[in-house]
């Protein structure tokens, strides 16, 4: 079988998309399919196309064992204009080059959001007259409606449309939680159309990426300070100002702790220089910035944490489980899961961490210190997390069964009569 997935995002681009396909490329090609990528230019999060790719219309290499396609696109480091016009000179540039019938594939992945990308993986489908499935690893436009970056009832009402269409006309739809399949039923696509493949995490890779040594670029992290670590990407979704607060008040009523530990913020997005200056104002010399560093050393530096971050602001979608959640657990460090909904429910089942009300620093810094005065407790949390995601969530596993899924779309059982 040929896989083509067409994604807005793929590495060298960061974020949960880039990882999740670049990781299932890897084990489909190992599995014996063969695996197409069409893609944008990598400029993500920072918004700038990468050294290599710029003025490029069509590039094509290999990654992870895949033939990739890389299709013009255009963007900016305004936030929101940036990120839109990324998406629309993409959906351009990639319907145009899937159309002009280059490529051979038996199945085609559209993996959203953007939600756009689904058209022209649904023009490659027609293309080739082949199933269509549609990836969703969060609901659009309710997501960005909740979340207030999307405002105008035009544009609401266009991208309502178009996900209706996407998911009437997809041969099948994946879903990264059990609370988005729920809801994709609410919203009339049939229960037996939906697979819930969640995110995950490559436990083998991960554990061959972390056993490597930490770069010149974690220098000023201290040997015998225990380090709390998030890395990710620095966007107002995540909330990480909950950080910058429960550090202060950990330095205010626990100043002996304060000193012992370092708080460590690793990436690089549209808040990073905000949080840096509040950190400053603030005079917290154990909060640590570092770069956005390729994820062998991100791995590497997870599990060398005393304990791992997940924050997310407070929000009304309880079924979002951050990709980076999984890879947190696999850290076998204890996870602080600073949120709510059905992440928060994923680590209270693995007994792997502390989970605390979202936007609420005072519930962070408690469970901050509760770790530091047990560290046989968080031994044991680490060590829970980890057995779990293995068992759980081993992106291994999960490919394999997004491969019996596209399997079954190219060749579905005759119904019974």
């Amino acid at each position: 079988m040929r896989i083509l997935v067409v994604t807005q995002y793929f590495p060298p681009d960061m974020g949960a998309p880039a990882g999740r396909f670049f990781d299932f490329a890897k084990h489909w090609t190992a599995q014996g399919f063969e695996v197409v990528v069409v893609t944008g230019m990598p400029h993500f999060p920072g918004g700038t196309i990468h050294e290599g790719y710029r003025s490029r219309v069509f590039l094509r290499e290999e990654r992870a064992g895949a033939e990739v396609h890389r299709c013009w696109t255009f963007t900016s480091k305004r936030r929101g204009f940036g990120r839109g016009l990324a998406y629309a000179t993409f959906l351009l540039s990639s319907s145009l080059y899937l159309l002009s019938g280059r490529l051979r594939y038996d199945v085609v992945i559209g993996t959203s959001p953007p939600p756009s990308v689904g058209l022209p993986a649904l023009l490659g489908a027609w293309r080739r007259r082949v199933p269509f499935v549609l990836d969703i690893r969060d609901i659009w436009p309710e997501a960005i409606v909740q979340s207030g970056r999307l405002t105008n009832p035009l544009l609401i009402r266009v991208f309502e449309g178009l996900v209706r269409f996407l998911y009437r006309r997809a041969t099948r739809i994946s879903a990264v939680t059990e609370g988005w399949r729920l809801r994709l039923i609410e919203m009339g696509v049939p229960g037996e159309k939906v697979a819930v493949l969640p995110n995950g995490v490559d436990v083998a890779a991960f554990d061959r990426d972390a056993a490597g040594a930490l770069p010149e670029a974690f220098a000023a992290l201290e040997a015998d300070a225990n380090w709390f670590v998030y890395a990710g990407i620095l966007n107002s979704p995540q909330g990480l100002e909950i950080i910058l607060e429960a550090a202060a008040l950990m330095r205010e009523r626990q100043p002996a702790l304060y000193a012992c530990s370092q708080f460590v913020i690793v990436g690089e997005g549209p808040r990073e220089a905000d949080l840096r200056e509040s950190a400053r104002k603030q005079g917290l010399d154990r909060v640590v910035f570092v770069p956005r560093q390729d994820r062998s050393a991100v791995f590497a530096l997870l599990r060398q944490s005393y304990a791992v971050l997940v924050t997310l602001r407070p929000r009304k979608d309880i079924n979002t489980v951050p990709s980076k959640l999984y890879e947190s657990m696999a850290s076998g460090r204890p996870v602080l899961y600073s949120a709510a909904g059905e992440g928060a429910a994923t680590l209270e089942r693995a007994g792997g961490g502390i989970v605390c009300e979202p936007g609420n620093a005072e519930a962070l810094e408690a469970a901050m210190t509760e770790l530091l005065r047990d560290p046989e407790a968080a031994k044991r949390g680490g060590e829970a997390a980890r057995r779990f995601v293995a068992q759980h969530y081993d992106r291994a596993q999960i490919a394999a069964d997004f491969g019996a899924v596209l399997e079954q779309a190219c060749h579905p059982e005759p119904e019974a009569h």
